[in-house]
């Protein structure tokens, strides 16, 4: 018998290439508000329950578009 076991929470590096963006800006993203993490064992990790928020919702702010500058 094999037991699937899920991961439930991710390092900052892991989210940053999930999401295509550099471990700087994750950090930022927590130091700003965010991005909730929570800390095992002096550990910060992302919950799986944020990846899921990130997923529906976005992150930070969105970015002009060069297209939207142009007239």
């Amino acid at each position: 018998m094999k037991t699937e076991i899920k991961k439930r929470a991710f390092g900052f590096s892991e989210f940053a290439q999930m999401f295509g963006i550099s471990r700087d800006t994750t950090k930022r993203l927590w130091k700003n508000g965010q991005l909730a993490t929570i800390t095992i064992n002096a550990r910060r990790l992302i919950p799986m329950s944020e990846v899921e928020r990130v997923e529906r919702e976005g992150i930070g702010r969105p970015r002009k578009s060069k297209a939207s500058n142009r007239k």
